[in-house]
């Protein structure tokens, strides 16, 4: 089927060691007066403590803890270490009240709502600008926080971990036959490894901190992420070409658990929104300056930076179109539309 987006929409203007800070805690309780309850609190996020992830962990006990007047306090820990370093166990301690504050990729929350692979299905956002647009400021953004509440959790903003970019030491890419051939380590989400297999290449599930070893020693040959990763793994040492195509965006979402939420008195309630809200805006400013900074600091270190044409961009877009209508039934329609994207 051909696909088509919903007039208006397009032209819309627009990880290191695992070690964790503080611990213990987690009990609350909300006085009936409407006073508020206490307690410290553990807030558990996927990536290193070095990440721009942590800007919104940051921001986030800051203000809960300043807007509570010390009631309550926040330890945060880093690389799921609550989770042993599991992101599946991770995701199911925030939806049983394991653990209180939480930050992860959306991609952890497509196991128990596949309609949520419309927001990291390949090509559905082409900029910062769109994604302002349509997700963060938009009905797309609404639907999320709808659907992950429903599986249990408060939500308290998105956030981003970014446009993801490929990486490899073959050969520079700019069509999707570049990609034939090439065996590329790809994160555990359905959607994109089956973008790679559409597009030709070998791709391969291993937990990132593999891969820079893997890289190494060819046992593949490139891999995809934010440039946040890249460069904190240092890849740009074992990888030689990078190309900007933009091919799925990935948002974070900032969640309160059910457990917790419903223990806060009204007036806590408006303070942890309006510190999740500000955390998250933080995090977005910060991922985003340091793109800027990390595609610099990539070339400097002698790799190739390729910015596809419209005309090449395109060429992806339009390869890239099957895995929509295999996801359809998955995602549903009305999802989708909700997206700017309708069937024909």
């Amino acid at each position: 089927m051909k696909k088509k987006w919903l007039a208006g929409i397009l032209s819309a203007v627009m990880v290191f060691s695992v070690t964790g800070c503080g611990g213990g805690g987690g009990d609350t309780a909300a006085s009936s007066d409407g006073a508020g309850g206490s307690g410290e609190l553990k807030m558990s996020y996927t990536t290193s403590e070095t990440s721009v992830w942590r800007v919104a962990c940051e921001e986030m006990a800051k203000a809960v803890e300043e807007g509570t007047d010390g009631r309550y306090t926040v330890s945060i820990y880093a690389n799921e270490q609550l989770a042993g370093g599991a992101m599946d166990q991770g995701t199911q301690m925030i939806l049983d009240g394991t653990v209180d504050l939480d930050l992860r990729s959306v991609t952890n929350y497509t196991l128990y709502d596949p309609a949520l692979f419309a927001v990291v299905m390949p090509f559905m956002f082409s900029s910062n600008e769109d994604v302002d647009a349509r997700l963060l400021n938009g009905p797309a953004g609404d639907l999320v926080k709808e659907r992950v509440e429903a599986l249990g959790v408060k939500v308290l903003g998105l956030a981003e971990n970014g446009f993801r970019s490929v990486t490899n030491s073959k050969r520079e890419i700019r069509t999707p036959a570049d990609l034939s051939g090439m065996k590329f380590r790809v994160p555990a989400t359905a959607c994109w490894v089956d973008t790679f297999k559409l597009f030709g290449a070998d791709p391969t599930v291993m937990t990132f901190s593999e891969v820079f070893t893997a890289l190494q020693q060819g046992a593949i040959d490139g891999q995809e992420n934010p440039t946040d990763p890249i460069v904190s793994a240092k890849l740009y040492e074992v990888q030689s070409y990078l190309t900007k195509w933009n091919y799925a965006y990935d948002c974070l979402i900032l969640t309160c658990s059910q457990k917790l939420w419903d223990s806060l008195s009204e007036e806590d309630k408006a303070v942890f929104e309006a510190a999740g809200e500000a955390a998250c805006k933080a995090e977005i400013t910060a991922s985003r300056e340091a793109d800027e900074g990390n595609f610099k600091l990539m070339e400097e270190n002698g790799m190739t930076i390729t910015e596809l044409t419209d005309e090449e961009m395109q060429a992806f877009k339009d390869a890239a179109a099957p895995i929509y209508e295999s996801y359809r039934e998955q995602i549903g329609d009305d999802v989708f539309e909700v997206f700017g994207y309708t069937f024909e």
